[in-house]
């Protein structure tokens, strides 16, 4: 009887330990480029992850953080990672046009309400329109508020110097060290220089009403992953769209993930989650590509438009949200 049970105990734990290796190897990597880990939209995956979400569904999902732009596209295509998440449309389109084989697997933000110009509260520059001649920062070539300041040009016909001076640190310096005129941030970074009383907001995105209802980003992945691991592709963007459903269903909870993340206080980081309204993050349909293949001839991204089958060989949605369908 002993034997037996010993011999049972055995195989018992035996097929546990099969279960937990299999259970292990069906754990699917997913590599993902995320432009700006810290803002709030771009900021998703990461919680999702912290919260166990991704481990849950069988993904084994790793982060990297980018400067958005052409480096965010870069890192799928020549970096190794599967997913971009939020590169500027217009760098995602000049890279396909340009045979990188890559698709747009869905939206990622809509609009341009995340991005606020500001300038030091001391400064001359009272409104938009004194920004004529000025210098204005933005990011790097190829991203969402470089499309925003050209599309500003075009539509208030009002002509100043773009600058492009890399991260949010580096461009507070040069504001406040008067080396450019009109500085950018996203929330919540520049909210508790606000407070302070160091800066002043001149504007912000959604001033430019032409790109208000346009997804200025979008999310990305390799054709090869499309192909070969499209339900992991589907499973990652299902998942991720459940998780930001919990984080505006909860705010407080999520306020505080976001406060961490950034070190600001949770009164910071609550109104920083404003300038984000949950539609805006839809990641179906991809909204105003037409517009978005215009201004990135208009901003010289590409040469020519593409082709109606080109622009539709483009996208491929990978996970369409029950509430768009």
């Amino acid at each position: 009887m002993k034997q037996r049970t010993l011999t049972a105990i055995g195989v018992a734990a035996l097929a546990a330990g099969l279960g937990a290796t299999a259970e292990a190897q069906t754990m699917e990597k997913v590599k993902v480029a995320a432009s700006f880990v810290g803002l709030w939209d771009t900021s998703q995956p990461t919680f999702c992850k912290e919260r166990g979400e991704f481990q849950k569904a069988g993904l084994d999902v790793e982060i990297v953080s980018t400067r958005g732009g052409s480096e965010t596209v870069q890192a799928v295509t020549a970096g190794g990672m599967d997913i971009a998440y939020s590169p500027g449309t217009n760098a995602v389109i000049a890279a396909i046009m340009q045979g990188a084989p890559v698709k747009i697997i869905s939206s990622e933000f809509i609009g341009s309400n995340d991005t606020f110009m500001y300038v030091r509260s001391d400064s001359p520059i009272m409104r938009l329109a004194d920004i004529k001649g000025k210098s204005v920062a933005f990011p790097r070539p190829g991203g969402a508020s470089e499309a925003m300041l050209l599309e500003l040009k075009a539509e208030k016909k009002i002509d100043f110097k773009m600058v492009a001076t890399g991260g949010l640190d580096a461009t507070r310096t040069m504001v406040m060290t008067r080396q450019v005129e009109v500085g950018y941030s996203f929330p919540p970074f520049g909210i508790d220089a606000e407070q302070k009383g160091e800066i002043r907001i001149l504007f912000a995105g959604d001033v430019v009403e032409s790109l208000r209802d346009v997804s200025a980003r979008v999310n990305i992945a390799k054709t090869d992953f499309v192909k070969n691991r499209r339900a992991v592709a589907a499973k990652f963007m299902d998942v991720l769209d459940r998780c930001i459903d919990w984080a505006y269903a909860n705010k407080a909870q999520s306020a505080k993930m976001y406060a961490a993340l950034n070190k600001v206080s949770d009164q910071v980081a609550a109104r920083a989650i404003d300038f984000y309204k949950r539609e805006t993050l839809s990641f179906a349909p991809v909204k105003g590509f037409e517009e978005s293949i215009r201004r990135a001839v208009a901003g010289k991204f590409i040469d020519k438009a593409p082709t109606e089958t080109q622009a539709r060989e483009m996208i491929d949605i990978v996970h369409w949200p029950k509430k768009s369908s």
